[in-house]
């Protein structure tokens, strides 16, 4: 015979607690024949990821450098000590642009406005309004010994 809808509300609203029997076939609802290798090789991929990771030292990151293997770290060195360090400074306005006499306003850390020519490793193709440029601050030489 049916329960009576009394007691079935009654059931509803305290459910009797779930034992272990319960909670094991839970656990496998929904998962298939191959479950369980497929957790077992997930499991030894994310390893290994972690291996290679750990040997290689660094994570991936987006910072526009080369991959440490083609590292060219001799010539960086020696190019380093042939050239000046560069400042950072903002290039805000082009003075006749297409033009061999074209000047560039750069604003240096929201401080001081200079008008300055391209240097000799530079197009003037390469520079434009709004981009960020280096400069080689000529303070440094005028100092008086």
């Amino acid at each position: 015979m049916a329960p009576e809808p009394d007691e079935e509300l009654k059931d509803e609203k305290n459910p009797r607690p779930l034992d272990e029997d319960d909670i094991a076939l839970l656990k496998t609802y929904g998962l298939g024949p191959y479950s369980t290798s497929i957790k077992k090789v997930e499991k030894e991929i994310k390893e290994m990821a972690k291996k290679v990771n750990d040997l290689c030292g660094i994570k991936e990151s987006d910072t526009g450098l080369a991959a440490p293997s083609q590292w060219d770290l001799v010539s960086d060195k020696q190019m380093m000590q042939e050239e000046q360090p560069l400042q950072v400074a903002r290039c805000t306005k082009i003075i006749n642009p297409n033009t061999e006499d074209a000047k560039y306003v750069i604003n240096v850390k929201q401080i001081a406005k200079f008008v300055v020519g391209l240097g000799e490793k530079v197009s003037p193709t390469d520079i434009e309004e709004g981009m960020r440029v280096g400069y080689v601050s000529s303070l440094e030489s005028s100092k008086h010994s």
